[in-house]
């Protein structure tokens, strides 16, 4: 087993004075195992409004971590050259390379995860492996359906952030045969999520240049169905996973995430229908639509409008929009955070760590105030207090808080021992307090570290 802790990167010239990457020799710990990798990182893609792309490669027993393989440096400078002409990469972007192959395989681009040790630029994708089956079904049914199966047979959620170049594939075949979303119209909507919490199936889409789906959905007729595909959601905490012959639905999560937030490789509307109803097809939602509905529906899509679509039976529907995207790593975390320190005398043994927006800055200035989600955030750390007060062991929390105007949901990950029963004690507990006033709904992630030892109230 290789060192646990990154050595210094090495510095590799690429296009003299233009482009360069970094590569790090590192480890990358999994359920299994500790996997030992190189990373390589480019600087000066973003020169050409290129989101700069980090190459993840497991290291094959025997490789000295010194002698890093010299083809990434060639895919990068394809990149390169391909932006000085306008021509860019985006997330679910693939590169076919024919006969001349990226270690024998071709390459998808996603929004790329954070590695620890290898400091990463804003927006960063990661460049993957995948074969030409991969790469047919990436194609058919976009690239969520087929990273969501790299994950689970990987056991890494959402997938694997390292490439191997012995890995033989995801079988597709039986899923481009079997599927029902190969049977219906499709339109690549990557800038479309689709998450179900609860009973709702809450679709944000980005507010941008009109996209090809847009068109698609004006002119399509009105009782031809339309399957969106989605991306995959940075803020949920599992994604929906699917192979023929299974008989309900599935979902591959993080470790200790407690599944409240599962987004869907897709979103299949049906017009015309007599009843407003969604529910779970495949690793998607399917949303049936009366024809008033689906009339609303397609306006809001068209036209940039949120809207709410109550359900008869099943899961409702939310449209909501984001204005700036929010991937990669860092995502959402510059320009704001609680205060560092709650007020002299009022230490406690629960520290407040960062907060992670995942409703952009400009939305949240629209929503509710900086200074309101501060005294929230405070809130939140002094009912952990309560809840924690006889607690005794180390425990490290995240939560996962969603607010609306009348509510607030909160979700709970954890490092450290904690019995269920305590847990359920503190979600409620946090679900209690007075909600954060906001005017449409406000999500953000909130690290809590609890200490040993003395401590003084609040």
């Amino acid at each position: 087993m290789s060192d646990p802790q990154p050595s210094a990167p090495v510095s590799v010239d690429i296009l003299s004075g233009r482009l360069s990457a970094r590569v790090h020799a590192h480890d990358i710990a999994t359920q299994q195992a500790r996997i030992p990798c190189w990373s390589y990182v480019t600087d000066g893609l973003a020169a050409y409004d290129q989101a700069e792309i980090v190459f993840t490669l497991r290291r094959e027993s025997g490789e000295a971590a010194e002698r890093f393989p010299d083809p990434p440096f060639r895919l990068f400078a394809a990149i390169y050259e391909l932006a000085e002409r306008g021509q860019r990469v985006t997330a679910g972007g693939q590169t076919e390379l024919g006969d001349a192959r990226f270690f024998d395989h071709h390459v998808l681009y996603a929004p790329a995860q954070r590695l620890s040790g290898v400091p990463l630029p804003p927006s960063c994708l990661a460049a993957l492996l995948v074969t030409a089956d991969e790469l047919r079904a990436v194609r058919t049914f976009g690239p969520t359906r087929v990273l969501a199966r790299m994950g689970q047979a990987a056991t890494h959620y959402p997938f694997p952030p390292w490439v191997d170049r012995r890995r033989r594939g995801v079988a597709m075949d039986r899923t481009l045969e079997a599927s029902a979303l190969a049977k219906l119209p499709r339109a690549s909507a990557q800038d479309v999520r689709a998450t179900l919490h609860g009973d709702r199936i809450v679709v944000s889409a980005l507010r941008s240049e009109p996209p090809v789906w847009q068109d698609r959905l004006a002119e399509l007729p009105d009782r031809v169905p339309l399957a969106l595909l989605t991306a995959l959601d940075p803020t949920a905490n599992g994604c929906l996973v699917w192979v023929p012959g299974q008989k309900e639905p599935e979902a591959i999560i993080p470790t200790g995430s407690d599944a409240s937030r599962v987004c869907g490789c897709f979103l299949a509307l049906f017009a015309d229908q007599p009843a407003n109803a969604g529910k779970v097809l495949e690793d998607g939602f399917a949303m049936q639509l009366t024809g008033e509905a689906w009339q609303a529906l397609r306006r809001a899509l068209i036209e940039g409008e949120e809207l709410t679509i109550p359900a008869a039976d099943g899961m409702s529907l939310a449209l909501t929009w984001r204005d700036e995207d929010e991937v990669g790593p860092g995502a959402g975390e510059a320009g704001w955070q609680a205060s560092p320190e709650p007020p002299a005398g009022r230490r406690g043994k629960v520290a407040l760590g960062p907060v992670r927006l995942l409703t952009s800055e400009t939305e949240l200035a629209r929503r509710a105030s900086a200074e309101q989600l501060d005294a929230f955030c405070r809130e939140l750390q002094r009912c952990v207090e309560r809840v924690l007060a006889d607690r005794d062991e180390p425990l490290e929390l995240r939560l996962q808080v969603i607010c609306r105007p009348r509510s607030h949901r909160v979700g709970l990950s954890h490092k450290g021992d904690a019995s269920e029963d305590l847990l359920d004690a503190l979600i409620d507990a946090l679900e209690q307090i007075p909600t954060l006033p906001v005017r449409a709904e406000v999500s953000f992630e909130l690290e809590l570290s609890v200490a040993t030892g003395p401590r003084e109230r609040f």
